[in-house]
């Protein structure tokens, strides 16, 4: 996908190239293992938590969730090609 941005005032052009991102699994992998191991820190001293921490472990665990659903989808995509 091309853009064209023109600039009237100073009279240049700019050109942007959105180019397609791919991610490959072993980035998944690397943040899945480093959000683990916070996860299993915080699931260590989950008791001892206020509110406000407990708070913050669900939502690293819906994001480690997620992160695993993003490993799964693309683990899917890439055996599929």
């Amino acid at each position: 996908m091309k853009w064209k941005i023109t600039n009237t005032f100073a009279k240049m052009d700019v050109v942007l190239y959105m180019e397609e991102i791919t991610i490959n699994l072993k980035f998944y992998g690397y943040q899945i293992l480093g959000v683990f191991i916070i996860w299993l820190g915080m699931l260590f001293f989950f008791s001892d938590l206020f509110e406000s921490g407990k708070i913050i472990f669900y939502i690293v665990t819906s994001w480690l969730l997620f992160l695993i659903v993003l490993f799964v989808k693309q683990y899917v995509r890439e055996r599929n090609k």
